[in-house]
């Protein structure tokens, strides 16, 4: 989503610029040690240490200020963080640190809530760099959906598939790695964003997955890291079109996760004119996980409607944490040359992310679309960047809580045709085009 633009606000200021204040004193007195012994202020920095008391204040502070989704009422907040905290106070490094906070964040299992600057030993981004989403059935790690021309697409994974181990491990238990010593008890959806998480490895590393379709034999797949596959695709197009039907008259117009790029507004512009003449148009969305910006995705919904139209609602709670002042607005749409009038359908599924997201969301509010797909990223709220002066790190969270015009939370939006999964069949076709053509030939 659009990065926020509101910054520290009142009391979490207020404890960052205390907590500044003191170490400028403590940099003053290593100055006066400075004159008058040279050896000591060396000393005295290798005997003082990194301070990880203060970095978790920092840490914790910032998000219980700023994170709009640090209320939850599926997992125990208070509870992690008094682990988190028990553990991060002890780490020796910054580091060390970073690892203990970002694997805290994991827990939220909010793709949008990560601490970097991340290493080649870190898991892999969901959804961004992400090739399989994997979920525990009865026991068994199965796959529900595969990301269209992806290594583990290539490799023949299939959805259905069960996994029996990733890098040699069960599944059971690898999917408790990534929160490493913070969560020692998993809720259910913990271990499946665990899992999930597993599935598509650490930044640096290929993997070695064991798997078996249907009562078939176990078989064994080497994949790149999905990291090198998410960098592989930086030369892809902004947008295609193509044509499908019996007639080659539905224009399916695939935006290929350039939601950041400006330069998408005019190149969808000129689909939009390649597409005028078709009977139908598809505007597939099942390959934006990384997000963008609202003015691109504005743009895009501009196109299918003919009159201004709400296609969101924003609400900032660290506003009301501070002052007890709500601060909740609905954002526009405005029509935009070509309109189209006919029929239209919007796929989704879980490489929909963010920006994406809400794009999908505002053409159910603002247009006339029929809306096909699954579940989707699920990356909370709208994306701001803080950075940490105490342990160096960088934390990206939503700050900005986002609905449907209806009310309903982005995360929580089911399409008005559910299916899953819509990337990528079992016999490895294309589900969700197959649901589009089908409810064109009934009229629907």
């Amino acid at each position: 989503m659009a990065s926020g633009r509101a910054g520290w606000t009142g009391g979490v200021l207020n404890k960052l610029t205390s907590l500044g204040a003191s170490l400028a004193l403590l940099l003053v007195a290593a100055a006066s040690i400075t004159q008058a012994q040279d050896a000591a202020p060396v000393e005295a920095e290798q005997a003082a240490g990194f301070d990880a008391a203060a970095a978790w204040d920092e840490y914790e502070q910032l998000l219980r200020g700023v994170y709009a989704y640090i209320e939850r009422d599926d997992l125990d907040v208070e509870a992690q963080f008094e682990r988190s905290k028990a553990i991060a106070t002890r780490a020796t490094n910054a580091d060390e640190f970073r690892r203990i906070a970002h694997q805290t964040a994991l827990t939220f299992m909010d793709p949008h809530l990560i601490v970097g600057p991340f290493t080649d030993d870190d898991y892999a981004i969901v959804m961004t760099a992400a090739d399989m989403d994997v979920r525990f059935a009865d026991g068994m790690a199965i796959v529900r959906d595969v990301r269209r021309h992806s290594p583990a697409f290539e490799a023949g994974i299939r959805t259905g598939d069960e996994l029996i181990s990733i890098g040699g491990i069960a599944p059971a238990d690898v999917a408790r790695l990534p929160f490493g010593s913070v969560l020692p008890d998993p809720t259910a959806a913990q271990l499946d964003y665990g899992l999930t998480l597993a599935a598509n490895g650490k930044r640096g590393f290929d993997r070695v997955i064991e798997l078996r379709t249907g009562a078939g034999p176990v078989r064994t797949v080497e994949l790149i890291s999905t990291l090198t596959y998410a960098r592989s695709l930086s030369g892809r197009p902004l947008v295609t079109v193509e044509f499908a039907g019996a007639d080659q008259d539905v224009a399916i117009l695939r935006v290929l996760n350039s939601l950041g790029n400006n330069d998408l507004i005019a190149a969808f512009d000129d689909a939009m004119v390649q597409a005028k003449d078709a009977r139908a148009i598809v505007l597939d969305m099942r390959e934006t996980p990384s997000g963008g910006n609202t003015e691109v995705g504005r743009s895009i919904i501009g196109h299918f409607t003919e009159d201004v139209r709400t296609y969101q609602m924003h609400r900032i709670p660290v506003y009301e944490r501070e002052f007890s002042v709500p601060r909740q607005f609905v954002e526009y749409v405005y029509p935009r040359k070509p309109y189209f009038d006919g029929p239209v359908f919007v796929l989704h599924g879980r490489w929909t992310g963010s920006m994406g997201e809400g794009i999908v969301i505002g053409m159910d509010a603002a247009s006339d679309a029929v809306t096909i797909g699954s579940n989707m990223g699920d990356l909370l709220g709208g994306l701001w960047n803080r950075d940490l002066p105490t342990s160096g790190a960088r934390v990206d969270l939503g700050g900005e809580a986002l609905f449907h015009v209806d009310g309903t939370p982005r995360e929580d939006y089911i399409a008005q045709v559910p299916m899953t999964p819509v990337d990528t069949a079992a016999d490895g076709s294309d589900p969700g085009i197959t649901a589009v053509l089908h409810a064109l030939e009934r009229g629907e």
